[in-house]
């Protein structure tokens, strides 16, 4: 069956459409306990509505409780091999517990973590008022999936000191590094001193919030696992959770423009805004780890440990200020990144074109950048949205006479996909774009049903790994119609699900008591693709290969756990006539491509650069001596000096200009005309917008000659 609109918005981590049917749960009543009601309703809609609900088996059971106690005890600094042991009876049998809706395995647990907690602070209090020095022989394993549980108490006891006492040094290293930058006479002694001070200040707040974590806590990280197994994006939300979820999602946090979520003891970066201060500021990164949080003027706050609440609270502020972020870059490495607030400007986050030449070729080359695919989001009754962004931007590009045009979906997390259905038939007469399909029943092909071309020229889509969802559905289209070369790194993100949320308290009725139970967000559907394959998992390969940092390092859906699997079905008829793109054609350009990345000192530089990312991220182990520590960081440094300013210059023999129909609207305002002019800076400084430009000279090359064979006979 084919429909024509199918309104939903998708993302990289979510899709926010809420769903329900009423349903009564008669054995449930007023006097049942809150928490037997919360797993029964969860359970009832994941089991009848997820996509590819596991068999509550012995399988399942030890899945669930090997995540459980990970959850529980990340970094293996609370149990014991004797802990567990009371709780692993459960292990091969805690799916009937799950089923009959018994919490004894959850009531032991709660109680072997309190008593572990208490255990654990009492460790860390010897281990910060013993001894210590400077130095320690041999040393420490910081991957907690790298090292075993502590086998009794008196190891445990010994892991807390060692880890205090690299955590000491790595302090008295940092104080001593910024006093030889600085040529500034020191005394280590004073720093030891110091340092121990820090450290216990951390871990003291750490430990009194885990040691606050409440029942309901707990509870909360005991039904999120048994939903998280399933698939990534399938979980519980309490009603606090949801509204910041709602929040998040809807780029409410804009004290620097970043979107934020917890990732074990940490808050990590999920995306930055476009246009927000992080992203002008342009240091911090999707994935990195934030350690800490400054003030303007004051001492760094450890944040590790804190819920997502307390962390969004620092970092937001009046605009103006100034916040200083420490974040762990994915390749391990340390860094103080100072941000500015201010509001999020949305100007930068709406699709924009630019005309690109290489000064050696004749070509003109319109280029548009689309940073997500939006809707309503103009506000002051100026609406907007993305299909119809990009279709005035096309009609512009017409009118310039481009001979091609760029699509730069790179970090476009997703958006509306009846957009992408509209967009895709901007390039293509008309035809399916994407197949949703449900664990039931057959799947709903989308079609554009609109005849009509907006642009039916050379054509090259632009993404990386962190282009996902609805950017994953346009790119896929269009490279399986043949119409466009889509162009980037390995893979984009792989994210090929929809998911949605259910009211739980829709499901019961009376038992007010208990309200609000919150609600579960369910993977319900996935994406296919017209030529029958998934997004999920593999994402879309692009046709030619562009090496970018994560060149050698697995991101994106691929690196979750419980992940679900890529699968195919049927594909559907398609075809178009407007520009085809044939194999041998792209061998070509690919060829040519490979050519010139193999010559480009630049590009050399970045697959070094990747190799070193790969390596340092799989490098967990340091030193316990002073000396060794301060030379592993020392080369660590030395490394990362080699690739600084990759980027910093403007690329020889690229021209670029704003479209004329812009002028009058870059010009009406200071603040446009500086965006804009950071905007061409940024396009002049890329390499990959300069290589896609040579693809799309060589593309309109080859292009030519067939038309010219064709006119000859």
């Amino acid at each position: 069956m084919k429909i024509r609109h199918l309104t939903l918005s998708i993302a990289v981590f979510s899709l926010s459409l809420v769903f329900f049917t009423s349903q009564v749960f008669p054995g449930l009543s007023g006097e049942d306990d809150k928490e037997r009601i919360l797993l029964e309703t969860m359970m009832a809609r994941i089991e009848r509505l997820h996509f590819d609900p596991l068999e509550l088996d012995r399988e399942f059971s030890q899945v669930v409780f090997d995540e459980y106690i990970h959850r529980l005890d990340r970094n293996k600094r609370f149990f014991t091999e004797e802990d567990l042991n009371e709780l692993r009876p459960y292990r091969d049998r805690l799916h009937s517990q799950i089923a009959a809706r018994d919490f004894e395995f959850f009531e032991l647990s709660l109680a072997i973590t309190e008593r572990a907690v208490k255990r654990a602070y009492d460790y860390y209090r010897q281990g910060i008022e013993g001894d210590f020095t400077i130095n320690r022989n041999g040393e420490i394993e910081l991957d907690s999936d790298n090292v075993n549980f502590a086998a009794n108490s008196e190891e445990l006891l010994e892991r807390w000191k060692e880890y205090l006492h690299f955590q000491v040094m790595d302090e008295v290293v940092k104080k001593v590094n910024r006093a030889e930058r600085n040529e500034e006479s020191y005394d280590i002694d004073t720093f030891y001193i110091a340092a121990v001070e820090t450290v216990e200040e951390r871990f003291d707040n750490w430990l009194e919030r885990v040691k606050k974590n409440t029942r309901e806590d707990r509870f909360n990280t005991y039904l999120n696992t048994i939903a998280n197994v399933h698939d990534p994006h399938t979980g519980y939300f309490k009603p606090k959770e949801k509204e910041d979820f709602n929040m998040r999602m809807s780029n409410q946090l804009e004290g620097i423009g970043a979107r934020l979520t917890t990732e074990g003891d940490f808050v990590k970066i999920v995306n930055i805004v476009p246009g927000g201060p992080a992203w002008r500021q342009g240091d911090l990164e999707q994935n990195d780890l934030i350690l800490k949080v400054a003030q303007e003027g004051e001492d760094p706050v450890d944040i590790t440990g804190w819920s997502l609440d307390d962390v969004v609270s620092l970092i937001r502020g009046p605009k103006g200020t100034i916040v200083t972020l420490t974040v762990r870059k994915i390749d391990n490495k340390i860094e103080e990144i100072e941000i500015e607030r201010d509001v999020v400007v949305f100007e930068e986050g709406f699709a924009r074109s630019v005309i690109l030449e290489r000064e050696d070729r004749s070509a003109r080359v319109g280029y548009i950048n689309l940073p997500s695919f939006y809707f309503n989001i103009g506000g002051s009754g100026k609406d907007r949205n993305s299909k119809d962004d990009v279709r005035k931007e096309l009609m512009k590009l017409n009118e310039e006479g481009v001979d091609g045009v760029i699509l730069d979906l790179r970090n476009n997390g997703g958006g509306s996909l009846n957009d992408v259905v509209d967009m895709t038939g901007f390039f293509i007469e008309d035809g399916p774009v994407v197949q949703v399909k449900a664990r039931t029943g057959q799947p709903l092909v989308l079609d554009d049903k609109d005849g009509n071309v907006v642009y039916d020229g050379p054509l090259i889509v632009m993404v990386n790994s962190f282009s996902a969802s609805a950017s994953e559905i346009l790119a896929a289209a269009l490279q399986d119609y043949g119409r466009a070369i889509v162009v980037g790194g390995n893979s984009t993100f792989g994210k090929g699900t929809v998911q949605r949320f259910y009211d739980l308290d829709r499901m019961l009725r009376g038992n007010s008591e208990h309200k609000p139970l919150g609600e579960v967000k369910v993977t319900t559907q996935k994406f296919y693709r017209i030529d029958g394959g998934s997004t999920q998992l593999k994402g879309v390969q692009p046709d030619i290969v562009l090496p970018d940092n994560f060149h050698f390092t697995e991101v994106g859906e691929r690196d979750y756990d419980f992940a679900m699997d890529w699968t195919e079905i049927k594909p559907v008829p398609f075809s178009q006539d407007v520009f085809v793109i044939d194999s041998d054609m792209i061998k070509w350009l690919e060829q040519r491509s490979k050519s010139r990345i193999s010559e480009s000192e630049i590009f050399g530089k970045v697959v070094e650069n990747a190799k070193r990312l790969s390596s340092q991220r799989e490098n967990s182990i340091r030193p316990l001596d002073l000396d060794s520590y301060r030379e592993f960081l020392q080369k660590r440094e030395d490394d990362a000096e080699r690739f600084r300013g990759m980027f910093d210059d403007s690329i020889e023999g690229m021209v670029i200009e704003n479209l004329m129909s812009d002028m009058d609207f870059i010009h009406s305002d200071s603040s446009r005309i500086a965006r804009n002019e950071s905007f061409i800076e940024n396009v002049s400084k890329d390499i990959y917008i300069f290589e896609s430009l040579a693809i799309m000279d060589d593309l309109i090359t080859v292009k030519d000659k067939k038309a010219v064979r064709r006119g000859d006979e």
